[in-house]
């Protein structure tokens, strides 16, 4: 179905298209990976580019985007599928450090070809520039929510 867009702004068309680009690639990703969501692959994707070291659950939240309560929910999935280990920190105890297991590392080797198959569908046909456009204008709007964040969101 196509909607008349003629009357609304592109702040508002871009707005809606955000969500709408969320919620398809959550809906394909969470058949493309079977095992986990498409939450959970990203919690994985952000712990494998962090190389090594152990975010605590606050820092894993802050990087992935997300509020405590849900990276903790996604988090502790992950843990009971054998993923993910959630250890106190050694030198404050009330901090939970989240570390990937080899398990996570077979899951990430068992669908590289096949991420970097839908990768290339994905973009099929976008320019080089499109795609730098693209991704200087979805850093913009990342840290304008970030800084946005602190106006109209707290914690409980």
């Amino acid at each position: 179905m196509q909607l008349d867009t003629t009357n609304i702004d592109d702040k508002h068309i871009i707005f809606a298209l955000i969500f709408q680009l969320s919620n398809h690639l959550q809906t394909i990703g969470d058949s493309f990976f079977g095992e986990v969501s498409s939450k959970q692959w990203f919690v994985l994707l952000t712990l494998s580019i962090m190389k090594g070291y152990s975010p605590t659950l606050n820092e894993l939240s802050e990087t992935v985007g997300s509020s405590h309560q849900n990276v903790k929910q996604l988090v502790l999935k992950l843990e009971q599928r054998g993923y993910v280990e959630v250890k106190k920190d050694e030198v404050d105890a009330r901090r939970l450090r989240i570390k990937l297991t080899p398990k996570s590392l077979e899951f990430h080797n068992s669908y590289q070809e096949k991420s970097n198959e839908f990768m290339t569908k994905l973009f099929d046909g976008l320019k080089t520039a499109d795609l730098a456009a693209t991704k200087k204008v979805m850093s913009a709007l990342r840290d304008v929510l970030e800084r946005m964040g602190k106006d109209y969101v707290s914690e409980k």
